[in-house]
């Protein structure tokens, strides 16, 4: 039997999977250094994993606006990356007037006050005067307007500076979903603003990560799935496959050409402060396809490539010498999983063990 050292390690590392083939063994060994010059290493057992590696940005989720619905002046405003969460003050008109951000999904349209018809509007405020602790123990929260409702209102105006009424003016309070991290202003200092006017852009506070996915190739991912974040600095972070795009979008390729159509893959991640440090950075995202735990592994370095096709390892026989050393012995095997410089192997017949010692050509 004729061995070619090199050539099984040089498929496995082109290709993340080794051909599968059987070897045959005729008990020879291929070794021709001194046994104590041998590098040896043992059979063991690993998890081997198939994983896909694309290229991701790691920002911010989703898109905000605020709106303004107040007459005036633009008098303050904060500075872009600010993070402004529930009860935060927006900006403000006119030196007094200062919008505060409440969560919730309909945009403030109206007054609210006493005599007010009933109306989700006035629930999404008392839900938020509650969590910020301005309701009192039996307060019911509902759409309607009732005397808990201005006395929780005053409450919160009395502590946030404003003029103590019982009113909310339209355009005193911002409904947006979740927090706003200011990415942009759209109004600029000493600006006259109307209703209408549109004061900021910004996303949401949640870190992610997107991947502009090539649509023939959404097989290879699926919601729910874990994957490994490579962040700038060359660190890791496990991450979770939140959402993937229905919509297929072209694009350009650096000359200017049609390339091909991908969609939009939301990954979330499970330490978001591991990326605190980065914002709009390239990261490299790895998929696991398939996954196998406790299989027969071996250094790829030990496959031994035999011209009558397939693979064998050289195995040292437990107790054998000669003049040189240890006896050896070859062993065909088949190949599967290539990972990290390890490669699964089975050997038919069951010549090949995990503890067995093998040689590691070197």
């Amino acid at each position: 039997m004729v061995v070619l050292v090199a050539a099984a390690a040089a498929v496995g590392f082109a290709t993340g999977v080794l051909p599968v083939s059987t070897s045959a063994a005729d008990g020879s060994s291929p070794s021709t250094a001194p046994a104590s010059a041998r590098t040896t290493a043992k059979v063991t057992t690993r998890t081997m994993t198939v994983g896909e590696t694309l290229d991701g940005t790691l920002g911010y989720a989703g898109e905000r606006r605020v709106m303004n619905n107040l007459a005036g002046t633009i008098t303050s405003l904060p500075k872009t990356g600010t993070v402004l969460a529930r009860g935060d003050r927006l900006y403000e008109i006119d030196g007094r007037r200062r919008p505060i951000l409440f969560y919730g999904t309909r945009p403030a349209w109206r007054t609210m006050e006493k005599g007010a018809a009933s109306g989700y509007d006035i629930k999404q405020l008392e839900q938020n005067l509650k969590i910020l602790g301005y309701t009192r123990k039996g307060d019911r929260i509902d759409t309607k307007w009732d005397a808990d409702t201005t006395a929780a209102v005053k409450r919160w105006q009395k502590a946030s500076g404003q003029t103590v009424d019982g009113v909310v003016e339209s355009g005193e309070v911002v409904f947006l979903p979740s927090a706003i991290r200011v990415t942009e202003l759209s109004a600029q200092l000493g600006s006259g603003v109307g209703p209408g006017t549109a004061v900021m852009n910004g996303t949401t506070d949640e870190r992610v990560v997107t991947v502009d996915l090539a649509a023939d190739r959404t097989d290879i991912v699926k919601a729910g799935d874990a994957v490994t974040i490579e962040l700038a600095n060359g660190s890791t972070t496990p991450g979770t496959v939140a959402e993937i795009g229905t919509v297929a979008e072209g694009g350009t390729d650096a000359f200017g050409n049609p390339s091909n159509p991908t969609v939009k893959v939301t990954i979330t991640l499970t330490d978001p402060a591991a990326s605190a440090q980065y914002t709009n950075s390239p990261v490299t995202v790895t998929i696991v396809r398939e996954s196998r735990p406790d299989v027969m592994a071996i250094p790829v370095a030990s496959l031994l490539a035999v011209l009558e096709g397939g693979y064998a390892v050289e195995v040292v026989d437990a107790g054998g010498t000669n003049s040189t050393g240890p006896t050896t012995h070859l062993v065909g095997v088949k190949t599967g999983i290539f990972q990290d410089g390890w490669v699964e192997v089975t050997a038919p017949g069951g010549d090949l063990k995990v503890g067995d010692e093998i040689v590691v050509p070197s």
